[in-house]
């Protein structure tokens, strides 16, 4: 670009967000860049970029505005969100982001655990999963570049929240799957006027030749080229959490991970809190669960590894099959340096979870929840929560989209429209164990 973004919004007419951010930082070798530079990865050793912030700066403008007044959606921190152009900022919408923090006493009951509460974001919008708080600053970068064109690789929300993101901007978008793609996420892509292309081969590879064509194109790609901005979305999580707790940080976050964004970005979302003086996050544990087919996060974690070893991915949670995580080594990071741990579920306890999750607390999820509540299970079985300390489960997904990937459950046959037929079949029903009991016992002993 002849003009940077920040340059023209300084000369031009455009209205500036109160973002306090200031460049780019490479994870690993701290080379600095301008926040306007078109760069995603680090030119010296190829790791990726983190944005920086002026947080003096930022602590001071976040009390300029009454908390009351603020935006109960993504942009309610913006002052650590690096979206520096109002205009782009105002065109992807004020929808997304600020989901709820239920308290789960049915399911903690269960699980033996005190304090439960879920991030449910599975609520969220537009696009019900969690990926709408990356996509949303990844979509607003693309604005402020003045670029009309975006592409995903995608294991299915990440695709989801593109097409949506992108049809409410009005910019266009492509989106990559790779094999065993999920159908319902697909179509809900090309229904809202993405162009959907299936690519032979898994994540991993598919986001490999994505770069490619990334570099071939000039195309801008949500996860892969506006990295740096995608993944500052995620931190939002942390900070809603601390919000809605009154301010008070948790003893303990899990989550599911796939490429290692959100849990990676609790640890700096917490660390921020912590900079502008709004909680005390220090002793706040972070725990990650992956399906057993697909773990190489949690094994590093659990074998004490600073380095991910590469795995193929062969798990139905098709939205965690991510076999080379890109922030793989920001999440082990986070995790030993907070004192959490790992985990990992079959897919029969992922399905489980599912269950367990819904008959408890009705919320449908997707296996991405599930392998959260199943290795939650697990932590609680093995004593890792104290009688006091309050637990947040996120719930990263909703299960609508995925119902066809869920093992089909025995479906009754037709009886007489008859008050006799139908006063028998109750009492077949109620004589069947309770969906809650059969899914605690699946958990249980596995």
């Amino acid at each position: 670009m002849s003009t940077t973004t920040t340059q023209s919004l300084a000369r031009g007419s455009r209205k500036r967000t109160r973002s306090c951010a200031t460049g780019l930082r490479c994870h690993r070798c701290d080379l600095s860049y301008a926040l306007e530079e078109s760069v995603f990865a680090c030119p010296q050793c190829g790791k990726g970029l983190d944005i920086t912030y002026d947080y003096e700066l930022a602590a001071r403008r976040f009390e300029e505005v009454p908390r009351e007044t603020r935006a109960r959606n993504i942009w309610r921190f913006e002052e650590l969100l690096p979206i520096v152009d109002a205009s782009a900022q105002a065109r992807v919408g004020s929808h997304g982001g600020y989901t709820p923090l239920i308290r789960a006493d049915r399911l903690g009951a269960e699980l033996g655990i005190a304090n439960l509460y879920l991030k449910d974001d599975s609520t969220s919008r537009p696009s019900l999963s969690y990926k709408d708080r990356v996509v949303a600053m990844s979509v607003a970068r693309l604005l402020e570049l003045g670029r009309t064109e975006m592409g995903c690789v995608s294991t299915g929300n990440v695709g989801t929240a593109v097409a949506s993101y992108a049809a409410k901007a009005g910019a266009d978008a492509y989106v990559f799957y790779p094999n065993r793609l999920e159908d319902t996420k697909a179509r809900a892509c090309a229904a809202m006027g993405a162009k959907v292309c299936q690519v032979e081969g898994n994540y991993d590879e598919a986001n490999r030749r994505c770069r490619e064509v990334a570099e071939s194109t000039g195309m801008e790609f949500a996860n892969i080229t506006l990295r740096p901005f995608y993944a500052e979305g995620a931190k939002t999580e942390a900070f809603e959490i601390v919000e809605q707790l009154e301010w008070k940080a948790p003893e303990h976050i899990i989550t599911a991970a796939a490429g290692g964004t959100l849990s990676s970005r609790l640890h700096k979302g917490l660390g921020e809190l912590q900079l502008l003086g709004l909680a005390e996050t220090d002793s706040t544990r972070i725990h990650i669960a992956q399906p057993s087919g697909c773990n190489p996060i949690s094994a590093a974690i659990l074998a004490e590894e600073a380095e991910i070893r590469p795995i193929t991915p062969e798990t139905a949670a098709h939205s965690l099959a991510i076999g080379a995580p890109g922030d793989g080594y920001l999440v082990i990071d986070a995790v030993l340096k907070r004192g959490g741990t790992g985990g990992f579920a079959s897919d029969p306890e992922i399905f489980a979870g599912v269950d367990l999750l819904a008959a408890t607390e009705g919320l449908l999820t997707e296996p991405a929840g599930g392998t959260t509540v199943a290795v939650l299970h697990k932590m609680a079985a093995e004593g890792r929560f104290g009688a006091d300390e309050v637990v947040v489960a996120i719930i990263t997904g909703n299960g609508l989209k995925t119902l066809d990937d869920h093992p089909d459950k025995p479906w009754p046959a037709k009886i007489e429209c008859e008050l006799d037929a139908m006063l028998e079949a109750l009492e077949e029903l109620k004589s069947t164990a309770a969906l809650r009991d059969r899914a605690l016992e699946a958990l249980a002993h596995r």
